[in-house]
């Protein structure tokens, strides 16, 4: 029976130290996620409108003529963006697979370079004046702080407190994602909640689920202990 009860006893204690470390963990990033809000977390202050207000209302004339020779498109709309070293009006056309930009005045599709993307990313950027340290177009292989779905797309890092990367269309040049070092320690504690540890995005991994066990584990042991020495207190009463 004392062979038993310490068999049980060890199982405890390392089922205890399992369990207790992954609880220190879940509170560490629970309240890290609690603290920081979602906007925040986004990257939402960050970032300004960087279009301007639309200057030449003749332009809509040529709306027609853009829906005639891109007849595939299903959403056009007219913005007032930044490229080629000054702001232009030119449109945007959203077809089932793909948006992209055309000339109002040759109806010719815009292809945006590192130059065009720079400068939008510094119009974007609404936290003062900060060194644009690299412009990346990804093709491929996905950083993990970004969906491989958004492939491909321009990268704009900043030098700044947070490490501010800016992810912008790569035909459009929109604003399409936000990322800084809060984020990227947002998706570290997300990681370590969920136990994914590779992915970060499933909730019912086989960690997850071996932590379950053990903690049954630790609540069974720990109670066969909790009877064990009740019974044994009693026999030394009697």
């Amino acid at each position: 029976m004392q062979t038993q009860s310490s068999s049980y006893r060890t199982w405890h204690r390392w089922l205890s130290l399992i369990v207790g470390i992954q609880m220190v963990i879940w509170a560490i990033s629970g309240a890290y996620m609690v603290f920081f809000k979602l906007p925040f977390i986004h990257g939402v202050h960050l970032t300004q409108e960087a279009d301007q207000p639309l200057t030449n209302q003749t332009t809509m004339n040529r709306l027609p003529d853009v829906l005639k020779a891109y007849p595939d498109v299903h959403d056009v709309h007219v913005v007032r963006r930044f490229i080629g070293g000054e702001y232009q009006e030119v449109a945007q056309l959203h077809t089932p697979d793909r948006k992209f930009l055309v000339s109002l005045n040759n109806l010719a599709t815009i292809t945006l370079n590192d130059r065009d993307i720079e400068a939008l990313a510094a119009r974007y950027y609404k936290k003062g004046e900060a060194e644009i340290t690299r412009v990346e177009l990804l093709t491929d292989n996905a950083p993990t702080e970004l969906n491989p779905a958004h492939l491909p797309i321009w990268r704009v890092d900043f030098d700044d407190f947070g490490r501010t990367s800016l992810y912008l269309h790569r035909e459009t040049g929109e604003m399409t994602v936000r990322r800084h070092d809060f984020w990227r320690g947002f998706d570290i504690m997300w990681m370590l909640h969920i136990m994914d540890y590779k992915d970060r995005t499933d909730i019912t991994t086989w960690w997850l689920r071996g932590f379950i066990l053990a903690t049954f584990g630790f609540t069974f042991t720990g109670t066969i202990l909790v009877i064990q020495t009740l019974r044994s207190s009693r026999r030394k009463l009697v």
